[in-house]
């Protein structure tokens, strides 16, 4: 049996005809909106097909649409009838089918492909060559047109994930174009991106660790506490008893200060000045939902609890709109240190509570992930077994990691030196 190539010939080009439509569809629908509408605002003079195009979408679509069935039935009939007489009606027709589908789908995956990744491009030239056609089906399209509208009215769309990331994607772009145009500055393109990242951040990334949160125990007498918080310069404090796991509320310094003006500290205890209920927030949460929950509490600080229900921080509004505006830094802030300086070549000094991510920016390189810690501190601890005494030594590939600073909880300081590569000794000359 064979079939002649006429019109097997015509048959593939239908089929690749069909897919053009398909290509084309797939560049206008893929353009994210933000673009479309800034191509529309260039006028009817410089982009008359996505200004027809925004104008009347259904109905554009639907007559590449029917163009598409068109050119796919012409070439399953084509097909179909030049295998007839060879094979019979019903094995052509499936015959017909089959070839077309493939071709058509084999073509069209290509399209796609290359529409969706320059939907502009693609977009100008289909919108400015495929008109003349798109008269011709106009009557067997418009019915279709008028059906989707239809629909469209009755149906409501919903928001998805993917449309929200399809917004942000929108907006990053503006942000990009608006950098690269002039039109936006560093700092607020900055800060619309600290935005959009801001739903991913949790009340872990953001908060004060409970190493450096500065608290009060409850049986601390008030004129201590007056020295304290004169020489530590914060507005808030948590109160606890026994264990900063057991926080019972909150001190503002500015209570304190009336007590003070009021001339009443001897005879004033800690407890009468505590301010609840305190805020929890869970390590996990997102601080967003932190946020949400200060603002309706009228609250500056929340308590991060551990999965143990232990304190594992604090965090305060300050910390999240640093998030979004960048530091913030007022008279009493001192200047904060570089969390790791070369001191030389292949030498650093860190402090060990930089976390791993960031150390390996500064290093140009992955460190081993073999256990569960988020810091160098943690790193050489989990490295050596125990706390380390000052001087002690880990080896990690081809660093040493020498510890400078260290108390009995915690390592400091380390001093980050990266191993010379050992020299092969010298070959011995042959013998004589």
């Amino acid at each position: 049996m064979t079939l002649p190539l006429g019109p097997i010939a015509l048959a593939v080009a239908a089929a690749a005809f069909g897919s053009t439509f398909a290509g084309a569809d797939a560049a206008l629908t893929s353009l994210p909106e933000a673009r479309l509408q800034a191509l529309v605002d260039e006028g009817e003079a410089n982009e008359p097909g996505f200004c027809r195009y925004s104008a009347d979408r259904q109905s554009l679509l639907s007559r590449w649409l029917v163009l598409r069935v068109l050119s796919i039935s012409m070439a399953c009939v084509v097909l179909a009838r030049a295998a007839d007489e060879a094979m019979g009606p019903v094995p052509a027709s499936i015959l017909a089918v089959v070839v077309s589908l493939v071709a058509y789908a084999s073509f069209a995956e290509v399209l796609i492909t290359i529409a969706r990744r320059r939907p502009v491009e693609i977009g100008r030239l289909a919108l400015r060559y495929l008109r003349p056609l798109e008269w011709a089906v106009l009557p067997l399209a418009w019915p279709l047109a008028v059906l989707g509208r239809w629909i469209g009215k009755r149906v409501p769309e919903s928001a998805t994930s993917a449309d929200a990331r399809e917004t942000e994607t929108e907006v990053e772009w503006l942000v990009a174009q608006g950098e690269k145009a002039g039109a936006l500055e560093k700092e607020p393109a900055t800060m619309i991106r600290n935005v959009l990242d801001f739903k991913h951040l949790t009340a872990k990334e953001v908060m004060v660790p409970r190493r450096r949160v500065s608290s009060l125990p409850a049986s601390l007498p008030l004129k201590d506490v007056l020295e304290h918080v004169i020489k530590d310069g914060h507005s808030r404090y948590p109160v606890y008893r026994e264990s900063l796991d057991n926080v019972v509320g909150l001190l503002y310094v500015k209570d304190l200060f009336a007590v003070s003006a009021a001339g009443k500290i001897g005879q004033t205890q800690l407890d009468e000045l505590i301010r609840k209920p305190v805020l929890f927030a869970a390590e996990a949460q997102p601080a967003l939902s932190v946020l949400r929950e200060m603002r309706s509490k009228r609250l500056h600080l929340a308590i991060v609890s551990d999965e143990f229900g232990g304190t594992a921080g604090i965090v305060t509004l300050e910390d999240i709109i640093e998030e979004i505006v960048g530091e913030i830094r007022d008279e009493y802030d001192t200047e904060e240190v570089a969390p790791i300086t070369k001191l030389a070549e292949g030498r650093f000094v860190a402090d060990a509570a930089i976390p791993i991510g960031d150390l390996e920016l500064h290093l140009g390189r992955k460190l081993p992930e073999d256990g569960d810690f988020e810091s160098l501190g943690g790193l050489i601890v989990h490295r050596a077994g125990r706390v380390p005494e000052v001087g002690a030594t880990v080896r990690l590939d081809d660093y040493e990691l020498i510890v400078r600073e260290a108390d009995e909880t915690r390592v400091v300081k380390v001093e980050i030196i990266r191993a010379q590569p050992e020299l092969a000794p010298p070959a011995e000359a042959p013998a004589s």
